[in-house]
């Protein structure tokens, strides 16, 4: 009983983790895009970035589901929380 709640309150907090980076990298994206388009980088331009960023998220989904299957659910996401994370503060910090 004791290693189900701990599991919850892992996975609750993930998901929050994952909600605010979310909202955060959301409302960052616009705000990007504002900075690029005053810098002089054409629309297309910056669709281009956001596109490859997104498949970018796709391609580490793919392994993240093998991963869940072999090792565990809990451990997948409390490993790709620390990504999230990583990438959240690296980004942000160039």
């Amino acid at each position: 009983m004791r290693l189900k709640s701990i599991s919850f309150k892992i996975a609750i907090l993930f998901l929050v983790f994952t909600a605010v980076f979310t909202l955060f990298r959301s409302s960052m994206s616009g705000i990007f895009s504002l900075f690029y388009a005053k810098n002089g980088i054409p629309d297309a331009n910056i669709s281009s970035i956001k596109s490859f960023q997104n498949i970018g998220i796709i391609f580490g989904l793919l392994p993240a589901g093998y991963l869940a299957d072999r090792i565990g659910r809990l451990k997948v996401l409390a490993l790709s929380s620390l990504v999230i994370a990583t990438s959240f503060f690296h980004s942000n910090s160039i």
